[in-house]
């Protein structure tokens, strides 16, 4: 081939076109080097405020979980498809919509889990948001089996525990629930929304000396938080014990009143009217339970407390009451067994007894695990239910339906199998089945004074009592006094119950054994 003519194109390559090329490479090299150095600086800063929103929403507070959204709307500006800061976002609005009914809270935790769904967020805080709008929507078994799916492949975190532990809430399978509420307390035991979460269920189930327990590790980890800090001061209330906490609770609350939700100022409220029916003032509790009910209309404890308040007062509308505050919060056995004994209280035994038929209606069906993993009714695990229907049928002079309950409560086995023995034991004495209630009696009231229910004792002073054996009626009228004198019984009750003794050794003739009966207890008096 001819080349004559066309010369050596190396040769027609200028110095210009070379330089040419080295500039636009350059440019290149500049650009692709400037959007990496762009790239990497705005992942830092999405790290940045991602964690920074993550510390923040570990204090738990509403001020804190808004200044983590602060954060987040940082992130969002620099990459709107951080796909985990959007399951974040979901999660922290899930809590302001059903922990604190915050107003517009629902629509933006719909719109953020949306999102994060549609980025395939693959996140804790995601998938336990999908299950509490599912529980909050009513769908009890699509959450269920959302978990359950997402169990069998591998998933776990403390906040699927979490929603776990209210679907089987809901459900009703209170002690899985407890467990569960355990589990994720535990595993997230930096974060105080966990362990409150296990305190607000142990008072729904009505165990406020357990609650405290939880409550405290909360605010041991945030003194600070507010839920935390109330759902504490109306588990005191509830016991009628170390109530100047709950008064600093309150005065906590009142310091921050800007901060408040409408929750916080339910919680605050019902706090109030707790105290005030402490006081025996059952006006101004009502008045208190009212003024919370306009902050959250269906918090279940201003509605209890708006109960108990109008039982209190003995009027009939107080039954009416508890089945309202029952019908917002259908597994919550403090509504119903607490609910009953103030019905009781208030001469409304009829009323009380239909409070217990509705828990044996919403927990009827319930099946839950045993100890060796079998299914049994729950019913036959709830020794608390058994107990406080045989003292109700008691108290209307139903014994022998009485009876069957108490033997029902000690078959239960349960955290009050010696109270069960001890009802039924009183229950035979009355009856003066001797023979029977002593076998009972013995075991929790032994005479070498190591039981510890102080009406055990008593129970077992009446029997010796009337079986005329004093010496050691007495004996266990003792037992009974030093240990009701250690649990904190007021001195004029203690007063009381010596001189009822001594009335009954006085007009048993036993004059002699009287006298030395107030002198040997006349020291618990001091």
């Amino acid at each position: 081939m001819s080349t004559e003519g066309h010369g050596d194109w190396k040769r027609r390559e200028s110095w210009k076109s070379a330089l040419t090329q080295v500039a636009v490479v350059a440019v290149v090299l500049a650009g692709a080097v400037a959007y990496f150095v762009h790239r990497g600086t705005v992942r830092k800063e999405t790290e940045e405020h991602l964690r920074a929103a993550r510390a923040a929403a570990l204090r738990g507070n509403p001020s804190d979980l808004t200044r983590a959204m602060a954060e987040l709307e940082k992130l969002f500006q620099l990459d709107s498809d951080a796909r985990d800061a959007q399951a974040l976002a979901a999660d922290i609005q899930t809590v302001l919509w059903l922990e604190h009914h915050q107003p517009g809270a629902d629509a933006r935790a719909r719109e953020y889990l949306a999102r994060a769904e549609a980025l395939d967020s693959r996140s804790g805080e995601r998938h336990g948001a999908r299950a509490l709008h599912l529980l909050a929507e009513g769908k009890t078994a699509e959450a269920e089996k959302y978990l359950a799916d997402l169990q069998t492949q591998g998933a776990n975190s403390p906040r699927l525990t979490l929603a776990q532990a209210f679907t089987l809430q809901a459900k009703g399978d209170l002690p899985g629930a407890r467990q569960a509420f355990a589990r994720a307390a535990e595993n997230a035991y930096r974060d105080p929304r966990f362990t409150t979460a296990y305190g607000e269920a142990l008072l729904d189930e009505g165990q406020p000396a357990q609650a405290v327990e939880a409550f405290e590790k909360a605010t041991s980890v945030n003194p600070d938080h507010l839920m935390a800090r109330l759902g504490m001061g109306l588990a005191h209330a509830y016991q009628g014990k170390k109530l100047e906490e709950a008064e600093r609770a309150l005065a906590t609350a009142r310091e921050k009143q800007a901060e408040l939700t409408p929750a916080l100022t339910s919680r605050a409220g019902a706090l109030k009217a707790e105290l005030a029916l402490s006081r025996g003032a059952a006006d101004q509790a009502l008045q208190e339970a009212d003024a919370a009910l306009k902050a959250v209309p269906d918090d279940v404890h201003a509605l209890f407390a708006r109960a108990r308040a109008l039982a209190a007062r003995k009027v009939p509308e107080a039954r009416g009451a508890f089945e309202a505050a029952v019908a917002k919060r259908k597994t919550a056995p403090l509504l119903y067994l607490d609910g009953a004994r103030s019905l009781q209280a208030s001469g409304d035994t009829t009323g009380a007894l239909a409070l217990l038929d509705a828990y044996e209606g919403a927990f009827g069906a319930i099946q839950v695990a045993s100890a060796d993993g079998k299914k049994v009714p729950l019913l036959e695990q709830d020794g608390r239910y058994w107990l406080a229907r045989g003292g109700l049928l008691e108290a209307a002079e139903r014994q022998d339906d009485a009876l069957v309950a108490y033997d029902k409560a000690i078959a239960a086995k349960g955290v009050g199998l010696a109270k069960a023995q001890y009802a039924k034991g009183a229950l035979l004495v009355r009856r003066k089945d001797y023979e029977g209630a002593k076998a009972l009696l013995a075991v929790i009231a032994p005479d070498t004074g190591a039981g510890s229910l102080p009406e055990a004792y008593s129970a077992m002073g009446d029997l010796l009592f009337a079986q005329s054996a004093y010496a050691a009626g007495c004996q266990h009228y003792y037992f009974g006094l030093v240990r009701a004198r250690a649990q904190g019984m007021p001195r004029e009750e203690l007063a009381s119950r010596i001189d009822t003794v001594k009335k009954g050794l006085e007009s048993a003739g036993q004059g002699a054994m009287a006298k030395a009966w107030l002198n040997e207890t006349g020291a618990l008096l001091q």
